[in-house]
């Protein structure tokens, strides 16, 4: 089974932090990683999980 922490399409192409695997609750986004996780830590997160949302048939490559 698929699981899915993030559901709004509005992320799509853009970097999030969420609180932790459990919680999914966006705490920040934008388009650099390292601004996403800043914007995060300066929320008061001292270790939020960041993620690349990727743009709807945006092919990824691992």
């Amino acid at each position: 089974m698929e699981q899915v922490l993030i559901k709004e399409t509005k992320y799509n192409g853009s970097y999030v932090a969420i609180k932790d695997f459990g919680d999914s609750t966006v705490i920040a986004d934008g388009k650099d990683p390292k601004e996403v996780y800043d914007k995060a830590v300066k929320q008061g997160y001292s270790n939020p999980v960041i993620l690349f949302i990727p743009a709807k048939d945006m092919v990824q490559i691992y």
